[in-house]
């Protein structure tokens, strides 16, 4: 991952623009990993950016409604039949 990728991550996720060049000056000096900025983050006060807890996605019950909130779709007819 590029710096310029991870200052973006850290501007989006509206991390102070100090702290992101003290982490991007650890970065660039002591090699980090994507896990250890996030834990540099954590000491901040800010949640974790570029570490996912995919477990936490599992949960799909609200997806069981879905088909509710859309009706049906209509077909538009050929051009044959517009005037």
């Amino acid at each position: 991952m590029k710096v310029s990728d991870i200052r973006l991550e850290m501007e989006v996720a509206n991390v102070d623009e100090a702290d992101i060049a003290e982490i991007l000056e650890l970065y660039e000096s002591k090699g980090l990993t994507l896990n250890m900025i996030d834990e540099e983050l954590e000491k901040k006060g800010y949640n974790a950016v570029f570490s996912v807890d995919y477990d936490s996605y599992d949960d799909y019950d609200d997806f069981d409604d879905w088909d509710d909130e859309y009706s049906s779709v209509e077909k538009f007819p050929s051009k044959q039949n517009y005037k």
